[in-house]
C-alpha cells in the first residue's frame, strides 16, 4: 500500500445555484442536445435487490439510450428524524475511477446515508458487475477505453434518472460524486442534467479519455462544486476553480479543499475527515434546512 498523501484544509467558499438551461448529450464526449428521458426497463426494474453487508442492496438498472443492464448498489432513503412521513430526500450517485468498481466507495456512500441521503453506487459499463459481453477494461486498448468512456455517459444518466424515480427520493435533488477521472462523466453529465443539485470531485484530471474536465467546469456557471485535492493535485485543481470564476464574470463557486486521507491506490483510501467533509458540503448544498 502506498504512502498516505499528506493535505490541508482550505477555506470553503458557498454560493447559491442559480437556475440553469442545460443542454443534453448523445453518448460522444462532445455536447449536444437535451436527451427524452430513457423508458425504463419492466425486466431490470424488477429485479429483487439483493443485500449486500455494509454495502447497500444489490440492484440493476437500464443505461439510458441502449438499455444495457447497470449493477449499482442502493442506499434505500431512511426517515430523517423529525421529518414527516412523506417527504422526499435527497440523493447522491458515485462514479468510482476507470478501472475501478462500485465498492470502492463504500465508504463514502455509508457516511451519505447516515447524513440522510439515498445513494446509488454504480458499476459502469465493462467495470465490476456490469461487465457483461463487454470486453474487461484492464483489457481494453487506448482507442477502446476512449470508446467505452464516452459511452458510459449513458450509464450515468441512466443511474441518476433511476435514482429520482425511486420512492422517498426527491426527483430534482441529485448531487454527483467522481472519483478521479470518473469526474469527467460526472461533469459533463451535470452539464446536462438540471436536476443535478451540486458536485464533489475527488482529484480529477483537467482532461482525459476524451473529455476536457477543465472546460465543462466553466460551462456549470454556478453549480457548488467541491473539489477534494491531495497535495500534488492542488495547483491543477486551484487552476479549475479559477478559470471556471474567470468564464463567469469572477462568480466563485468551486471550492478546492486539500485533504490527508486520499491516497492514490485501487480502491482509494479515505480517512475521516474527508468523508466527513464530503457529508458536510453536501448536507449544506442539498439537504432541507430545518425550521427554527
Amino acid at each position: 500500500m502506498s504512502s498516505k498523501i499528506a493535505f490541508a484544509t482550505t477555506a470553503l467558499l458557498v454560493l447559491a445555484c442559480p437556475a440553469l438551461a442545460r443542454s443534453a448529450a448523445a453518448p460522444q464526449a462532445a455536447a449536444g442536445s437535451r436527451p427524452q428521458p430513457a423508458a425504463r426497463s419492466a425486466a431490470l426494474d424488477s429485479a429483487p435487490a439483493q443485500p449486500r453487508t455494509n454495502s447497500g442492496e444489490r440492484v440493476e438498472l437500464p443505461a439510458s439510450d441502449d438499455k444495457r443492464a447497470v449493477v449499482a448498489s442502493f442506499w434505500a432513503p431512511k426517515q430523517p428524524s423529525g421529518q414527516q412521513a412523506g417527504q422526499t430526500v435527497p440523493g447522491v450517485v458515485l462514479v468510482h475511477q476507470p478501472g475501478g468498481k462500485r465498492d470502492d466507495l463504500v465508504e463514502v456512500a455509508n457516511r451519505l446515508h447516515k447524513q440522510g441521503f439515498a445513494v446509488l453506487a454504480i458499476d459502469l459499463r465493462a467495470h465490476g458487475e456490469s461487465v457483461g459481453k463487454d470486453k474487461p477494461w484492464e483489457q481494453m486498448n487506448e482507442d477502446e477505453r476512449t470508446r467505452t468512456w464516452a459511452f458510459a455517459l449513458r450509464d450515468l444518466r441512466g443511474a441518476a434518472a433511476w435514482l429520482g424515480k425511486q420512492t422517498g427520493v426527491h426527483s430534482s435533488n441529485v448531487s454527483l460524486l467522481g472519483d478521479r477521472a470518473g469526474c469527467t462523466l460526472v461533469v459533463r453529465h451535470a452539464t446536462r442534467d438540471e436536476n443535478v443539485r451540486a458536485l464533489v470531485l475527488l482529484d480529477p484530471p483537467r482532461e482525459q479519455l476524451g473529455f476536457n474536465l477543465a472546460k465543462d467546469v466553466e460551462v456549470l456557471a454556478g453549480l457548488p462544486t467541491l473539489i477534494a485535492a491531495s497535495k500534488d493535485t492542488q495547483g491543477s485543481a486551484q487552476a479549475i476553480a479559477d478559470d471556471g470564476a474567470k468564464a463567469n464574470d469572477g462568480l466563485k463557486y468551486v471550492e478546492v479543499a486539500v485533504f490527508k486521507g486520499i491516497a492514490p491506490t485501487t480502491p482509494p483510501e479515505f480517512d475521516k475527515s474527508l468523508t466527513a467533509q464530503i457529508a458536510k458540503f453536501l448536507a449544506d448544498k442539498a439537504l432541507p434546512k430545518k425550521a427554527k
